[in-house]
């Protein structure tokens, strides 16, 4: 054998060698982690034996024999499956970011040390606005996660394997910790403050009275969730800042919602359609017997889970409760009790609002505060408050863009926002695991401020109630999406909306209940909540069915879950096809023949649903464009509930009508002066011609990208869902990462639009300056968890995108995702009796 046979074979050798060793290194730490559920844990701070019985999908579910052995336990469960998640989580609200991932994430850092979660977290659990409650509970979860934590140390237990990668191990666990991760999910729902930029912006360029024309109003014909039949109020117009202080505020309010934006985008928590569906019918309506509730939050995606299911079982603390957690936070979010169930939707309530002043003598306080940034450099940040709240200063955005901004130097921006100030949410949900009836589900509800929530209720005795929950600025000009000058008095806020004046509903006439993040009052309603509601048509949709059918089951709720009619899309194509009525070019009558028979359904196979997403990207861009510019066009379609509202207003407002004029009836064309197109001077454009131009655009467009022949075109090629890691983000023009291989979810082919009551939202936003780009409609954001409750049983159904597990090696990391993509929900067992007939393992914990 030669010498270079022998050194390749050498080589080879060596490499195979290196090869295995390294594979085997990563088998060991993807799987090191795995949980034992056939165990028995010995633990310090433990009072009595704990048994947590974990069934075929690693749900737990914990019996305790005192409150504080309760969440004890639930801090060990939730520290075994999800301990990288809730470091992560509690680093972010924190600012604590950077010490882990380096000099990229020091301006997700100065952000939330700006909006001063941990300041709030730790002033709050400084004061006395807590309940006694929630101390023992909050203090019996840390001493449960630092338990585990103990194990790990002891070498009992060790670490997933996101702590090998990023090299270090996770600090003790504080109470304080989980109430700053419940300040960043109010943060994370807090999006009415975006529309408040876009607005400002457009003012500056277009001025107030074309910008409000943008301006989203909710139709009188569209359902509301507290039906009045009070006349609307006549409102008076809002006063603003002054123009100048508006104009001049802009620059440094779009750099920090961009930054919001970039660390929503890593945080998987992008999105405008950040609600929900929920609704519940009274045994009147149920086939059942018994009251039924459905309810499915919106989320943006993120591997693992937001959610984490289980049972809370502790007799002496009248405590039988489950449903979905919040890793880090101790109780039930959405969950159900023996006596009563409860859902959650995103209130949409304005909670925020920015002051402009330029008097100096406006800030009262700063706060040093030093960033320590991987590799050991230190990066200071001043934080200064005004008596209207955190001053949004020019070290926040210059982190990321490198310049600082002429305009703070002479103007004070401060944001007010009710994240702010003290109350007690984790005392709504740890009343909820008891409650047994209306009253006691109000008292519980007493205490919540954010982020605003409807609650829907059902009990056992076939009742079902609504009611708001959240601290409402009271604004004496009955607005909140305009800029405010802090000089003025009567632009700030005079209180908060009491509780008992909140909006509720108990036992409606229509035996039915149905909130999707649509408007909530009438206008009759004597407090401002907000502006930015939901296009109504989830809550059409779910309206329309239950109106549909006399009886429901549990089964036909499920199905609702996944339905992807879009009422929104309904109307929009009637204008669509009205435009194109005398339409002749043969390119075109395929297209037209699949919307002409189109169910509205953004089904996969759907290639109508495909026609009309291009069409009406087209169609948004060829009305606003041309007045607005890119920046400030991107700007405002940021948010894309408001766009999809206000597209249909538009259209609504430009119409053919009969009229009579001198004793003759004529066709009088009515068009909204949006749809001219300003670079054509010659000619002024109707909203047909805006129709028909789109349209021609879209078909060209699709045929360029997808292929000539439309069955190349369903709404499955441009609309896919991948589920991603942190470790698995990556940037639109990247490819897939090793990592985001081994962590990421997908991509799955899914339906459904931001309008269908199975949410599939995808971004307007993108960069496409020449307006000739296919549709991009990856999904975002959608159902985080599915729940159904019959109340005639202790029992109830849920599925998640993903599983309870955060170790991606776990069989339970993705366990329930071909069951959420499939539409079907798994059976929650909770009778106690059924779970040694069952053999769910046993996990027992023991006191040291």
């Amino acid at each position: 054998m030669s010498r270079a046979a022998k050194l390749i074979i050498g080589l080879a050798f060596s490499i195979g060698c290196i090869g295995c060793g390294a594979t085997a290194t990563l088998y060991y730490l993807l799987h090191k982690s795995l949980p034992r559920y056939n165990a028995t844990l010995t633990l310090n701070g433990l009072h009595s034996p704990v048994k947590i019985y974990y069934d075929d999908y690693a749900v737990p579910h914990i019996e305790a024999a005192s409150a504080y052995d309760l969440f004890f336990a639930q801090g060990v469960a939730h520290a075994r499956e999800r301990l990288w998640q809730m470091d992560f989580q509690r680093r972010a609200a924190q600012g604590r970011l950077s010490e882990v991932l380096g000099e990229g994430a020091l301006g997700f850092d100065q952000l939330f040390r700006t909006v001063g979660i941990r300041r709030i977290a730790d002033s709050l659990w400084n004061s006395d606005a807590l309940s006694p409650q929630t101390r023992a509970a909050m203090t019996a979860y840390a001493d449960g996660v630092n338990a585990f934590l103990d194990l790990v140390k002891q070498g009992d237990a060790t670490l997933p394997i996101e702590f090998d990668i990023l090299q270090y191990d996770p600090d003790r666990w504080k109470p304080q910790d989980s109430m700053s991760i419940i300040r960043l999910m109010g943060w994370e729902l807090n999006i009415a403050w975006h529309i408040d930029i876009a607005i400002a912006d457009l003012t500056a360029r277009l001025g107030y009275d074309k910008a409000v024309q943008l301006y989203p109003d909710y139709p009188a014909s569209k359902p509301i969730i507290v039906p009045d039949s009070t006349p609307r109020l006549t409102l008076t117009p809002p006063e603003s800042a002054p123009s100048d202080l508006t104009a001049a505020s802009l620059h440094a309010l779009k750099r920090f919602r961009d930054l919001d934006q970039a660390y929503r985008a890593v945080s998987g928590t992008l999105g405008s359609h950040i609600g929900s569906n929920a609704w519940a019918v009274t045994k009147s309506k149920s086939s059942t017997g018994n009251a039924l509730l459905a309810n499915d939050p919106h989320l943006g995606f993120f591997a693992p889970p937001r959610w984490y299911e289980m049972q809370l079982i502790c007799e002496s603390a009248g405590i039988n409760a489950s449903g979905g957690s919040l890793a880090g936070v101790p109780s039930i979010v959405l969950g159900r009790n023996a006596d009563i169930a409860w859902g959650l939707t995103n209130m949409m309530v304005d909670d925020c609002d920015f002051f402009v002043s330029t008097d100096s003598v406006e800030i009262l306080q700063e706060v040093f505060e030093e960033i320590h940034v991987k590799g050991g450099r230190i990066e200071p940040l001043t934080v200064r408050y005004s008596k209207h709240g955190v001053v949004i200063s020019d070290d926040v955005r210059a982190a990321t863009h490198g310049v600082g901004s002429p305009v703070l130097q002479t103007y004070i921006i401060s944001m007010k926002w009710t994240g702010a100030l003290f109350s007690d949410e984790a005392a709504t949900f740890l009343g909820l695991l008891s409650a047994k009836n209306w009253n006691d589900f109000r008292g519980a509800l007493r205490p919540f401020g954010l982020p605003g929530q409807n609650f829907v209720y059902a009990d056992r005795a076939g009742n079902i109630g609504y009611h708001a929950a959240a601290r409402v600025p009271i604004r004496p000009d009955r607005q909140g999406f305009l800029l405010r000058d802090a000089a003025q008095p009567n632009q700030d806020w005079q209180g908060f909306v009491a509780f008992d004046s909140l909006p509720k509903v108990y036992n409606p006439p229509s035996d039915m209940i149905v909130t999707a993040n649509n408007k909530i009052v009438s206008d009759a309603y004597p407090y401002f909540l907000s502006s930015l509601w939901e296009p109504p048509s989830r809550a059409e949709r779910i309206t329309e069915l239950l109106n549909a059918t006399d009886k429901f089951s549990a089964e036909a709720f499920e199905k609702m879950q996944t339905d992807v009619v879009s009422p929104h899309a309904r109307e929009m194509t009637a204008f669509l096809l009205s435009a194109l009525s005398n339409d002749t070019i043969p390119s075109h009558q395929r297209a037209l023949t699949l919307l002409k028979n189109w169910d509205y359904e953004f089904s996969p196979s759907s290639i109508a649903a495909t026609i009309y997403a291009q069409w009406f990207k087209q169609f948004l861009r060829n009305t606003i464009y041309d007045e607005m510019g890119e920046d400030v066009f991107q700007s405002y379609i940021t948010l894309i509930n408001a766009p999809t509202r206000v597209m249909y207003q538009l259209a609504c407002d430009s119409t053919v009508a009969d009229v009579l004029r001198d004793t003759v009836m004529v066709k009088d064309i009515r068009y909204n002066r949006w749809f001219d197109d300003v670079r054509t001077t010659e000619t002024i454009e109707t909203r047909d011609d805006i129709i028909r131009k789109s349209f021609n655009q879209a078909i060209e467009i699709l045929r360029a990208n997808l292929g000539e022949s439309e069955a190349a075109w369903p709404w499955r090629a441009v609309h896919r869902l991948t589920i991603r890691h942190l470790f698995g983000q990556k940037l639109p023009t990247s490819s897939e990462s090793v990592l985001g291989a081994i962590f990421n979810l997908g991509p799955f082919d899914t339906g459904g639009s931001s309008t269908t009551i199975n949410n599939g939202e995808y971004f307007y936003r993108m960069t496409d300056s020449l307006g000739v780009s296919v549709v991009v409609a990856d999904q975002t954001l959608g159902a985080s968890l599915r729940r159904v409750v019959d109340m005639t049983t202790q029992n109830f159904r849920s599925v998640m995108p993903g599983g309870n597990s955060g170790a991606v090696r776990s069989p339970h990391y993705q366990d329930q995702l071909p069951l959420w993509l499939n539409g079907t929900l798994k059976d929650v067992v909770c009778d106690t009796s059924a779970f040694e007939l069952r053999r769910f393992t046993l996990t027992t914990l023991m006191p040291k």
